[in-house]
């Protein structure tokens, strides 16, 4: 992750604390005034496996499918819900490091703005919470994704439509942990792309098959290739190329070693594949991608 300036760099240690950059070089951001949304997308993140560490913040860790679970955890599964944990500022917590990296949602919201929001729902102060489970639905998933895309977007009024959208998410997960939230989603359908969409997040350098992906998704190849194009617009290998480019460019720009071993990391079968596959998509090559990046990066250094 490149952070976008040293403004950026404050708010989230003021969300996260003494958190350095190369701590979050695995970790994609997306930040609003109060709220931080954290994501491992290369790896685990420095300080997250760090013994004992712990966030001026509320924190909620929030997992898209169960494989993605860490294995100390046996929570029962529900069709349609999404485990989450909470973290209340000052608790002294660590990821289980793991032999792969989990990919999850680590939803940060700074401590005065999620109390005064509490107080909507009781004159106390919210309860502590050391790695407390509670389940919040689909709807809750969508205005994360809604957050992310609107970051990514940079439109102009950018801040303010981020600072509602972590006004309602904070909103949401405060009516979930109190089961205020509304049942069960009927869309199951949705939930069942989400958990593909996840698992192909994680295992992106392997190969993968669309069969794979569809006794995952418990649906027949021909239905899942439908259902997984209506709701992305995009069919399940023009998704998994575009996961592996978007990583593939991380990496580059993170200055890891070697484009042939880079393009193994990302699920290409060849060098050549990579290169006709990222020149496609981003209209030069990738030692071209990262020369024009590393002149830009020298300007702004001067």
């Amino acid at each position: 992750m490149a952070v976008d300036s040293p403004s950026h760099m404050n708010r989230i240690r003021s969300l996260l604390g003494d958190i350095s950059e190369s701590d979050l070089l695995n970790v994609d951001c997306y930040l609003s005034t109060h709220l931080g949304l954290f994501i491992p997308s290369l790896g685990h993140c420095g300080m997250a496996v760090r013994p004992r560490h712990t966030h001026p913040s509320y924190s909620f860790i929030l997992f898209p499918s169960p494989e993605q679970y860490f294995k100390e955890l046996a929570p029962a599964i529900i069709p349609g819900k999404y485990l989450t944990l909470a973290i209340s500022p000052g608790i002294p917590h660590q990821e289980p490091v793991e032999d792969s990296f989990k990919r999850y949602f680590a939803i940060c919201i700074a401590s005065d703005f999620y109390k005064s929001q509490y107080a909507a729902y009781d004159s106390g102060l919210p309860q502590i919470c050391a790695w407390a489970t509670f389940y919040v639905n689909a709807e809750v998933m969508a205005s994360i994704k809604g957050f992310m895309s609107e970051y990514e977007n940079r439109y102009p009024g950018r801040e303010n439509a981020l600072d509602a959208m972590a006004l309602i998410i904070t909103h949401q997960l405060i009516r979930s942990q109190l089961n205020l939230a509304p049942g069960v989603s009927s869309v199951l359908t949705d939930v069942e792309v989400e958990k593909v969409v996840w698992f192909m997040h994680q295992h992106y350098g392997e190969q993968i098959s669309i069969a794979r992906l569809a006794a995952l998704a418990r649906l027949s190849e021909s239905h899942f290739h439908k259902v997984f194009k209506r709701e992305t617009g995009l069919s399940p290998m023009e998704y998994l190329n575009e996961i592996r480019l978007s990583n593939a460019k991380k990496l580059l720009r993170a200055g890891k070693p070697g484009i042939t071993q880079i393009a193994l990391q990302c699920g290409f079968n060849s060098t050549s594949h990579f290169s006709s596959r990222f020149s496609k998509k981003m209209g030069l090559s990738p030692r071209k991608y990262l020369d024009l990046y590393n002149s830009h990066k020298g300007e702004e250094d001067h």
